[in-house]
């Protein structure tokens, strides 16, 4: 009897010595290529089931008399290893998708703040220029995990980017949507119009300035004389309201005062009648509901004005020229000209434009991949 269960037992199929490690190898090359976020069930199903075959493995080691059916075993470990290759096979192939899909909404959001970043100069973008500097450290670093084809990573500075651009959105969205708005565009559309007829009837000369397409234009008896470039406050684009606030006051005025060389720091200047009634009403009713602090005041000497010394053409709310094209407007203007500053007259001008670029982007937003909440770094 004994030498039989000797026998048997020395002809029973016998298991490896050593656990094979091909298994265990696939495990870690479908977790670094990012199964567990990708496939989290069936990853976790396939590494419980690696740790459970092991673990029989092990009990029948230490056993003189096998228990198992060592078949079945077998056929459990050519299963695993071709689940192991699908698994990863799979998450390559996922890996290589997100990753296209991060850089193609990495450099959408570039561009968003690109769009942005041109509105300096021309809206009050001051407060957000900060927020505006942690996207783009953030988007940076997301490239720079992207290169390393670490997508979670950079999927989740994606995220914090997005958060930190969406209040600059809307604030520059806001301070934009007035130059697409029927009834301001109607309002300077009648100043102009107004401003016109007077030179038409009387056939003098009237200077107009459109600010979003920074140009100012002369006018006699109507018809545009000269065309000229200029440049505006740091936020140029919005209406003036009180002092300080770089933008360039909107309305109709006329020159008070013909400044040469001598009376003023620039190389020439046109002193207008800032500001008018219409805008003291508008800064009183901004105290009253409290939009404007008590000491803030309204501000005043905008000019129409050449370049400093320096040749420096910077102004904080003024319309600046070049010295030569500012000559020719000194020489044609004269005291009580007429001014009319308007943002635009035509609905598809260029702050709707980039107003418009900006809300889409807003509105069509590439959605992100999900990521695994439960996601961990080994």
């Amino acid at each position: 009897m004994l030498s039989w269960l000797f026998v048997a037992w020395w002809q029973a199929d016998r298991l490896p010595t050593k656990f094979p490690p091909q298994l265990e190898s696939l495990d870690h090359q479908a977790w670094s290529h990012g199964a567990e976020v990708y496939f989290l069930e069936r990853y976790r199903a396939f590494h419980q089931d690696i740790i459970n075959l092991r673990t029989q493995w092990r009990r029948e080691q230490v056993r003189w008399w096998p228990t198992a059916n060592t078949q079945i075993l077998q056929a459990t470990y050519q299963n695993l290893l071709q689940e192991g290759l699908n698994l990863l096979k799979t998450s390559q192939h996922e890996k290589f998708t997100r990753l296209q899909y991060l850089k193609t909404a990495l450099e959408s959001e570039r561009r968003q703040v690109t769009h942005l970043r041109t509105l300096t100069g021309s809206f009050d973008v001051r407060q957000n220029l900060r927020a505006l500097s942690v996207t783009e450290g953030l988007l940076n670093q997301a490239a720079s995990r992207l290169q390393q084809n670490h997508d979670e990573q950079a999927r989740l500075l994606l995220e914090q980017a997005r958060e930190s651009l969406v209040p600059v959105e809307s604030q520059a969205m806001a301070q934009m949507e007035r130059y697409g708005t029927a009834s301001q565009l109607a309002k300077w559309n009648h100043w102009v119009t107004s401003t016109l007829d007077w030179s038409t009837k009387t056939g003098g000369t009237v200077i107009v300035v459109f600010k979003a397409s920074r140009q100012l234009v002369l006018y006699r008896n109507g018809k545009p004389l000269r065309r000229f470039s200029i440049e505006l406050g740091f936020s140029g684009l919005q209406d003036k309201l009180q002092e300080g606030d770089g933008a360039t006051p909107e309305g109709q005025f006329h020159i008070l005062q013909k400044k040469g060389p001598g009376s003023t720091k620039f190389h020439k200047a046109l002193l207008l009648n800032y500001p008018t009634n219409e805008h003291r009403r508008r800064f009183h009713e901004a105290k009253v509901t409290g939009r404007l602090g008590a000491h803030r005041g309204i501000g005043g000497l905008i000019e129409i004005h050449g370049q400093q010394p320096n040749g420096n053409s910077t102004t904080n709310g003024c319309i600046a020229l070049h010295n030569a094209d500012m000559d020719a407007v000194f020489h044609l203007a004269k005291e009580g000209t007429p001014v009319t500053i308007v943002g635009a007259l035509q609905p598809n001008n260029w702050v709707v434009k980039v107003r418009g670029a900006i809300s889409d982007h807003t509105r069509q937003r590439i959605a992100l991949p999900i990521g695994s909440p439960t996601f961990r770094y080994r």
